[in-house]
């Protein structure tokens, strides 16, 4: 619950920097922030690091975060980038940053394996992300019609 509501913030944030660009900010536009969120927080950063059961073999904790904290990051400033950047020759470069932790790789576990069998780690990966993107979307589309309520309130006084 915390987590979603920092993620809210932060959405809210990015949203109030567009709308001060001129973007429009409703729900329909909240889908698209919600499915960025979740590109840049979830699915890039399991592309490297998938979701893991407990009792899984896995590389250094402090190496992992920095890996996501750098792939979340980068990936969310190249999004950024794509959606923002007026001059349109200049959007392929948007994968830059995008694409440079994945050159670098993820951290990788001196020993792969798990207590549980690889069938229940694949559906578990499956439903994390599945689930995390239906959040994401809900999110998303949440605090555009918030932010779209709130910013008509302070208009009437």
């Amino acid at each position: 619950m915390v987590s979603a509501a920092a993620f809210a913030l932060i959405l809210a944030a990015g949203m109030a920097l567009a709308r001060a660009a001129g973007h429009r900010i409703e729900w329909k536009r909240g889908l698209v922030w919600g499915l960025a969120g979740f590109g840049a927080i979830q699915l890039a950063p399991a592309l490297g690091l998938p979701p893991e059961l407990p009792g899984t073999a896995a590389a250094d904790l402090g190496a992992r975060q920095g890996w996501w904290l750098l792939t979340a990051a980068l990936t969310a400033a190249g999004l950024a980038w794509l959606a923002f950047m007026p001059r349109t020759w200049l959007k392929p470069l948007a994968l830059v940053p995008i694409l440079i932790p994945h050159l670098v790789g993820a951290p990788e576990p001196e020993h792969h394996g798990g207590l549980a069998p690889d069938s229940l780690a694949t559906q578990y990966v499956y439903a994390a992300l599945i689930t995390n993107g239906v959040f994401w979307l809900i999110l998303g589309a949440l605090t555009a019609h918030l932010y779209g309520w709130f910013e008509k309130r302070r208009a009437l006084g």
